[in-house]
């Protein structure tokens, strides 16, 4: 009974003890369910911020790849600039070294060309001074012939000459090479004194002829008569007043420069002349014109 007893209790216990072994390992399913749960959760929580991290892991690799890359291209970039400065530098050192050289070529030009202009100054002074003792001459000889009779002379300017042309019945007799008529001889005066005032002009004194026939049988031909006529011109021109005989040239054309046609009595008067033609001296021109280029 007492055996009985205790096996039934050891029994009772064994089954309290099976029920209560069973209660405990359904907790602990459950608590082993939750926790593998739980630890699915981390799990995946873990996996996502693995991959999270391997993606910044990634970028950051690759920020730090552009990074060193950025590097690289700024050192290129900084030595690219020193280079460039060195370069700037070089080229202004040989910008200012040749604006120097071209400011000391342009002071050379311009003294070049102010000596140049200075003696073209210079020549125009001359010429001008030619031209204007040739326009003053000219009005002192209107002035001095304005008393005469317009129909005796011609004055007129061709080429930088002046004409002043005396029919040959004014100053001479018919026929004659010395016999003058003293209105001519009074008119070829007051020629002769304007002319002395321009000592930088040349005189040439031309006689020229109609081609009528010589009535004079002393004379071989109007040749010889029109060069006698302007050397008589040139004796009383320089007889008088300070016209130095330096200046005055005679001259013959004969008949072989005519003004008009010989067919009529007036145009045979006006080709029977005296011309008294005034240009500047050229060698006294080229004289000045050399100085003033020195």
């Amino acid at each position: 009974m007492k055996h009985s007893t205790t096996l039934f209790f050891l029994l009772l216990f064994s089954f309290l003890l099976l029920l209560s072994s069973c209660v405990s390992k359904k907790k602990h399913l459950e608590i082993l369910a939750a926790y593998d749960s739980q630890l699915g959760l981390l799990t995946e929580r873990l996996d996502s911020s693995a991959y999270v991290i391997r993606q910044l892991e990634l970028e950051v690799a690759e920020r730090k790849g552009e990074n060193n890359a950025l590097l690289v291209t700024q050192d290129k970039m900084q030595d690219r600039i020193i280079a460039l400065d060195d370069e700037i530098e070089r080229l202004q050192s040989e910008s200012a070294s040749k604006v120097e050289n071209m400011d000391s070529r342009l002071q050379q030009r311009d003294a070049i060309i102010s000596t140049k202009q200075g003696k073209i100054d210079a020549l125009l002074a001359t010429l001008e001074q030619r031209n204007a003792a040739m326009n003053q001459l000219l009005l002192s000889l209107q002035d001095t012939l304005r008393q005469l009779d317009s129909t005796v002379y011609d004055l007129e300017t061709t080429n930088g000459q002046l004409s002043l042309s005396f029919q040959a019945d004014f100053l001479f007799y018919s026929g004659s090479t010395n016999k003058t008529h003293t209105a001519g001889r009074l008119a070829l005066d007051n020629v002769s004194h304007a002319l002395s005032l321009y000592p930088t002009l040349e005189v040439l004194v031309i006689g020229h002829t109609d081609n009528s026939p010589l009535r004079r049988s002393s004379i071989n031909d109007k040749w010889e008569f029109s060069a006698l006529r302007a050397a008589t011109v040139v004796q009383l021109l320089t007889q008088k007043n300070e016209l130095s005989p330096n200046r005055v040239t005679a001259a013959g054309k004969s008949e072989f420069a005519p003004r008009a046609s010989n067919s009529t009595p007036d145009g045979r008067a006006r080709n029977e002349r005296i011309e008294i033609r005034v240009f500047p001296s050229q060698e006294r021109l080229i004289r000045d014109l050399k100085r003033a280029l020195e």
